[in-house]
């Protein structure tokens, strides 16, 4: 299960990184992911993005993101988690994710 948990927060980093805007900002060797959103914006900007972005996954509920502040700036922590936690439902999640950050990234300032 461990493994499992690993393994999907890996392929759940690969998709998201893959979008134009995310970050990763921690290696993913364990089930724990730290994404940042709005990837070349100020500092502010990006700490205003992934708020609105974070809030807006939470208001959807297909997945649950947690906000945390690290090296001062706001970011999203995922921790993969769940016996039954799988490939399909990371990818489902991974998909949640950039859905609600293509929204706020479209949204005028």
């Amino acid at each position: 299960m461990i493994d499992r948990h690993c393994e999907v927060a890996r392929l759940m980093a690969v998709k998201l990184v893959a979008e134009p805007g995310i970050e990763i900002l921690n290696i993913v060797v364990l089930n724990q992911i730290i994404v940042r959103f709005g990837s070349g914006e100020t500092s502010e900007r990006a700490d205003e993005l992934t708020r609105k972005t974070i809030a807006r996954i939470q208001a959807n509920g297909e997945c649950f993101a947690g906000v945390a502040i690290w090296r001062g700036r706001q970011i999203m922590r995922l921790s993969v988690i769940g016996w039954e936690t799988n490939v399909a439902e990371g990818m489902v999640a991974a998909e949640a994710i950039i859905r609600a950050w293509k929204i706020v990234r479209q949204q005028p300032d």
